[in-house]
């Protein structure tokens, strides 16, 4: 049901007809704030509108003009605290400063309180979000409403012009690519131990990791999914795909971790440089990652040495909604 937002928009709940005009709408943004589209797609879109967690008539929300132009969108993921509720939001360029930001956080904030009730009463309540870090407006609009600058993330590119150095193995470690459906489980464990100690890594069940890396993956290539294997253990992986969404020139490292017993001997750097080697090997010259800039593992000194550079910087802010019990 569409209502009413100042004199001259209209405020409804997407529907899958929406997928082009939103991601259309945040490829806007991106392009007046980075120059460059956004890593979103429709269909990217579509398959979080579709996790089962996500219900479009609860947890999104369309800013339209009167005549139906696309100026805001805004969605609200639920988590299991003390994660974060996930908040995005976008406003179209051509209707910043009309206050459709703010009431989007608004809605969302609304959205939020609704879970409080179900939630133990001794665990931390809070809504994270993330913007470009260069987008001073949105900065200031974060700010203004409660949210506090908690992380950085950085895109590290690499743009290859000759092979990379070959991977160097310590003793007892190979390097192989996936089975699938054979070890799609024991990949998905080690995946899960070895990004543990990330900051706020969401723990995902095993179907929800099945969906958004495999199962509605378009770009899923179990050739590219790469395992360092010590006998019968997975020691670490580096996950990757042919294309980053938004960026078809470039190659994109999706998950890279090392489990805590094989660490600090160069299994990182190895899975890293085969990667490269084989997006090299195929013909893709660029390959990139995020990486949180204030890890505590040094993460970002690992990818400098690799040869990547950082070329894009995001804020990452959060807002309590109830003190609590907060493990991260």
């Amino acid at each position: 049901m569409a209502e009413a937002f100042h004199d001259h928009f209209i405020v409804r709940r997407p529907e899958l007809a929406d997928l082009d005009a939103v991601a259309a709408l945040i490829n806007a943004c991106a392009q007046a704030d980075i120059g460059e589209d956004s890593h979103i797609t429709a269909s990217w879109l579509g398959r979080v509108w579709t996790v089962p967690s996500f219900d479009p008539n609860a947890d999104a929300w369309l800013v339209t003009t009167r005549d139906g132009r696309l100026a805001g969108y805004a969605d609200f993921g639920l988590a299991d605290p003390p994660q974060p509720f996930e908040v995005s939001g976008w406003v179209h360029p051509d209707f910043r400063g009309r206050g459709i930001g703010a009431y989007l956080l608004r809605r969302v904030e609304e959205r939020a309180q609704h879970t409080i009730a179900i939630a133990a009463p001794d665990v931390w309540l809070g809504l994270q979000t993330s913007v470009y870090a260069s987008s001073a407006a949105a900065r200031e609009l974060l700010r203004h409403n409660g949210y506090v600058e908690v992380r950085r993330w950085l895109r590290m590119l690499i743009e290859m012009d000759a092979p990379p150095p070959a991977a160097r193995l310590p003793d007892g470690i190979t390097l192989r690519a996936f089975r699938r459906g054979e070890e799609d489980r024991a990949v998905y464990e080690a995946v899960e131990d070895a990004m543990a100690d990330e900051w706020e890594h969401p723990a995902l069940s095993y179907e929800i990791w099945r969906h958004y890396k495999i199962d509605q993956e378009p770009n899923f290539d179990p050739t590219l999914w790469f395992l360092a294997v010590d006998g019968d253990q997975i020691a670490g992986v580096a996950i990757c795909r042919w294309e980053r969404p938004g960026k078809p020139n470039h190659g994109h490292v999706r998950d890279l971790g090392v489990r805590r017993p094989w660490r600090r001997r160069g299994i990182a750097l190895a899975l890293l440089q085969h990667a490269f080697g084989e997006f090299y090997r195929r013909g893709k010259l660029r390959v990139s990652l995020g990486v949180d800039a204030t890890s505590l593992t040094g993460a970002e000194r690992l990818y400098l040495k690799a040869g990547m550079r950082a070329d894009l910087e995001t804020s990452i802010y959060e807002k309590e909604l109830r003190p609590g019990k907060r493990e991260k």
